[in-house]
């Protein structure tokens, strides 16, 4: 009698719903109002770029206003729902008063909602408040939260030459811990002309302009008497989370000034992060600094990662329940979405 064989069959693994945190938008007729304050514009580059006639500029832009392209993207991307902000890099309003670039802003948060509302099921958004008055900062956070549904607010770096951690802004982040909605950290840009050249202003400056704004807010207090905050950064979070032994040693020296309630690291474990740092071995290093819990699914979108699923799937030291939390899950959590 023959021997009964069992077909061995694979299980289909069920993919995990996948959420890109950062992707960007730009309002073409807003963006009339502010490109003279863009990062273009600020280190020279001028209408060289974005509304200007580079080719491949056009084509940016492009691909931030035109939203069935956008889709159509998304999908061969394998992305689900897309979290879309503002670009900080052209909607910049901080030059201007803050009574303008409220009016600026509203307006912008408003054809955000409108983008979302077109497109429910695959898109959520995050808006911009005008920083450099945080108390109608406070007062928009609220609208755009309570109003318009928007999920969480993006800021930049530095405001006027003042660090986040300035108790000017604290305003603002008493609304954001009150709200609960997710504050995402993403540099305006840096214009120092030593990062003019070779795109540094882009490649070095972003993730420069980050570690300053975490290491204020972890200096100046923030993190201590916002406990609740919710602050995810852009790029992996810069520089910090890779060399953050550095101020570790001085804080155990007592060379820094500081008066942390603890090691610098352990203030890095509570920030969130997404995964725009292009190389696997990093994001295997980050989820040795901080949980992977705290760590979301970015493409920096039209800039960025092209092939965020696979990326995440190369980490050797996530595991596979692991990596579908930071394809979905953990956004979700962030942004209190079903999914």
């Amino acid at each position: 009698m023959a021997a009964k064989t069992k077909k061995k069959t694979k299980a289909k693994l069920k993919k995990p719903f996948v959420i890109d945190f950062h992707g960007h938008i730009v309002n073409p007729e807003l963006f009339a109002l502010t490109q003279k304050n863009s990062l273009h514009s600020r280190i020279g580059l001028g209408k060289q770029t974005s509304l200007g006639g580079d080719k491949h500029s056009q084509v940016t832009m492009q691909r931030m206003t035109d939203m069935p392209a956008r889709l159509k993207e998304l999908d061969r991307m394998g992305i689900d729902l897309q979290v879309i902000s503002p670009s900080l890099i052209h909607h910049n309003t901080e030059p201007m008063a803050p009574t303008r670039a409220l009016k600026i802003v509203q307006l912008v948060n408003d054809s955000v909602a409108e983008a979302v509302a077109e497109y429910p099921d695959r898109l959520s958004g995050i808006g911009l408040v005008p920083l450099q008055d945080a108390k109608l900062s406070a007062q928009e956070l609220d609208r755009m939260v309570k109003k318009l549904d928007l999920r969480g607010v993006q800021i930049s770096t530095i405001v006027r030459g003042d660090e986040l951690g300035d108790k000017k802004f604290h305003p603002f982040w008493r609304k954001a811990q009150q709200l609960d909605v997710p504050v995402f950290i993403h540099p305006a840009g840096n214009s120092d002309p030593r990062l003019k050249k070779f795109g540094l202003a882009f490649m070095v400056g972003q993730p420069y302009e980050e570690a300053l704004a975490m290491s204020s807010l972890v200096y100046e207090g923030v993190m201590d008497k916002f406990p609740k905050l919710k602050i995810l950064i852009a790029h992996g979070g810069g520089y910090l989370p890779y060399y953050a032994g550095r101020q570790d040693n001085a804080y155990r020296a007592g060379r820094d000034g500081g008066t942390l309630k603890g090691s610098f690291s352990s203030y890095i474990r509570k920030f969130h992060y997404e995964t725009v740092i292009f190389n696997p071995d990093m994001l295997d290093y980050l989820s040795t600094k901080v949980s992977s819990k705290n760590i979301v699914m970015g493409t920096d979108f039209p800039f960025g990662e092209t092939s965020p699923i696979s990326f995440i799937r190369k980490s050797k030291k996530l595991s596979s329940a692991q990596q579908d939390a930071i394809l979905g899950k953990n956004a979700a959590r962030l942004l209190k979405l079903k999914i």
